[in-house]
């Protein structure tokens, strides 16, 4: 961005760039309305990063066509193709995520208290958080 100062000479001024870190916490609410934050382990231990890798590619078997051994379907372009959505396998794919979720934060909470706790406008989200943080991805925003 360029601003004109009072002297009359263009000033530039530097915009910076979002900063990002690994997902440190989640917070849940019970029924009464309690928060509860629950912190990430200090070490996310290298089983959930093999964990993450895992998920990527049942995420890839449920998404795309292919004949359950690792062989896909590609269009003309050489992209996968992707399967019809489905119910069922939009809830395994959460399930999956879920599981996932509760493993990256050592177990802290169940599932059951992940789905009813945590804010279903910010759930996928803070899923994927997760997910690109065991992969050694920071995606959430850093507070200033």
């Amino acid at each position: 961005m360029t601003e004109v100062n009072t002297n009359g000479l263009e000033v530039k001024e530097e915009v910076k760039a979002p900063e990002f870190e690994f997902l440190k916490e989640v917070t849940l609410v019970n029924a009464a309305g309690a928060e509860n934050v629950v912190r990430a382990p200090k070490v996310v231990p290298g089983r959930v990063y093999r964990q993450a890798i895992s998920l990527g590619y049942k995420e890839r078997k449920l998404m795309f066509k292919n004949d359950g051994q690792g062989k896909y379907e590609r269009d003309e372009d050489g992209n996968f193709i992707p399967n019809e959505p489905t119910e069922e396998a939009e809830l395994e794919l959460l399930d999956l995520y879920e599981k996932f979720f509760v493993e990256y934060f050592n177990n802290q909470f169940t599932v059951e208290e992940l789905r009813d706790g945590l804010d279903a406008r910010e759930y996928q989200e803070t899923l994927n958080h997760a997910y690109y943080s065991a992969m050694g991805n920071p995606t959430v925003l850093v507070k200033k």
